[in-house]
């Protein structure tokens, strides 16, 4: 691993068990066990660590949504991204905890945030006629209500684990597989029922 992507990791565990402002980079040197110089050579301040990360989440989430290339999309994909997308939310909790924080104090952020949001809304869409022309899910009659899906499932990934903790209930793992519940939820209207062959493989993928 190089010195780089281990400032990251480090900095990442101690964001999302810490929060950014109270870690400053001589505590992420520290913990990396490097020396402050070393670190600055990598990155010359915490906003440009914050900036790395960032910029691996958006990575982690177009691999998460990338079409399988060798067939058609299928049922056990949707869920599995519904899955994953959740898994990289907890990996990078502080980034969807402190979200709005990080924004306001980092107008680069913001801005590259905005454009990665705005192509993950036009992704939506060409996700949704995929698994729709796969036979998957039901298109709706007008754009507006992909646009209306869109948004809504932006809002609870992107609010669920403030929702969660200004509920009183422990912010855990164990808490997105409810946040997986209420998106399939969503989007069960639009999916469409399952031939026998779909429920066989779903069942034996269980297994």
């Amino acid at each position: 691993m190089s010195t780089r992507e281990k400032i990251l990791d480090t900095a990442l565990t101690l964001f999302n068990t810490e929060g950014t402002g109270s870690v400053s980079t001589n505590h992420i040197a520290e913990a990396a066990g490097i020396s402050p110089g070393n670190l600055y050579y990598h990155f010359r301040n915490k906003d440009e660590i914050i900036r790395g990360l960032f910029e691996r989440l958006f990575a982690a989430n177009d691999a998460a949504f990338a079409l399988p290339g060798d067939q058609l999309p299928r049922l056990d994909d949707l869920q599995k991204m519904v899955k994953t997308n959740y898994k990289i939310l907890w990996q990078y909790r502080f980034a969807h905890r402190e979200l709005a924080a990080l924004l306001r104090a980092d107008a680069e952020l913001r801005g590259r945030f905005l454009t990665v949001r705005k192509r993950g809304f036009e992704g939506f869409h060409q996700l949704f006629q995929a698994f729709a022309a796969a036979g998957v899910l039901h298109m709706p009659e007008d754009s507006k209500s992909i646009e209306n899906l869109a948004e809504i499932v932006w809002l609870i990934t992107e609010s669920w684990l403030n929702s969660i903790e200004v509920s009183g209930r422990n912010v855990n793992e164990a808490q997105m597989e409810r946040g997986v519940e209420l998106m399939m939820q969503v989007l069960e209207p639009y999916i469409k029922p399952q031939s026998n062959t779909q429920k066989e493989s779903h069942v034996s993928n269980k297994l």
